[in-house]
């Protein structure tokens, strides 16, 4: 029997599977090479899994938080960019990974919400800044804390040290990318790429 390294046990149902007899190497049986008929599922379709899981677990626990109202994409693609202060919504559509359209929705139930809130920017009458309410502030608390929360109970499933090792190679992969022309830091939350996660 081959004993396989498995650094995205994590997320199986039993150890060494993915579910649907996904290996962690990314096989459909338990051998860490393909053979002759095993399919070899795409790093990406890990990745996938993963975030999906993440999602899945962070909208459980902000529809039992006093921010049900909110979403990972409000996080994602407004309130992180809060962070350090208002920000005109052009300025985070010119960042955020997606259309101006969908931003002025979740900026409008945001608003709406009691998340922020729109002043004149005071270097130009025309345009508006968008300002975290004190809600916003809390709720931006709450959603850092919970991405620790989730990736914490990851360290407990797969190892303190692991994880660890495992961000610092995805990392390390996204920057060499990034140096090659073939990475795009729009949406990226790596510090090198000027982001927040929260």
């Amino acid at each position: 029997m081959t004993t396989c390294p498995d650094p995205l046990a994590l997320v199986g149902d039993s150890a060494g599977d993915l579910g649907g007899g996904l290996s962690a190497a990314g096989h459909l049986s338990g051998s860490c090479a393909p053979v002759r008929g095993e399919v070899r599922v795409p790093l990406v379709a890990l990745l996938g899994r993963l975030e999906a899981s993440f999602v899945a677990e962070f909208d459980r626990r902000l529809r039992s938080s006093p921010f049900a109202t909110l979403s990972l994409a409000h996080s994602r693609n407004v309130l992180r960019h809060l962070g350090a202060g208002p920000r005109r919504a052009s300025q985070i559509v010119a960042v955020a990974d997606v259309s101006k359209q969908a931003l002025s929705q979740q900026i409008t139930h945001l608003e709406r919400a009691g998340y922020l809130r729109t002043e004149p920017d005071p270097s130009d009458s025309r345009a508006r800044l968008l300002v975290l309410t004190e809600r916003g502030v809390a709720a931006q608390a709450y959603v850092k804390a919970a991405f620790v929360d989730i990736e914490n109970d990851w360290a407990a499933l797969l190892g303190e040290e692991d994880l660890p090792r495992l961000r610092a190679q995805l990392a390390a992969l996204i920057s060499a990318l990034s140096e090659a022309g073939q990475a795009s830091c729009n949406a990226d939350p790596l510090p090198s790429c000027g982001g927040d996660l929260g």
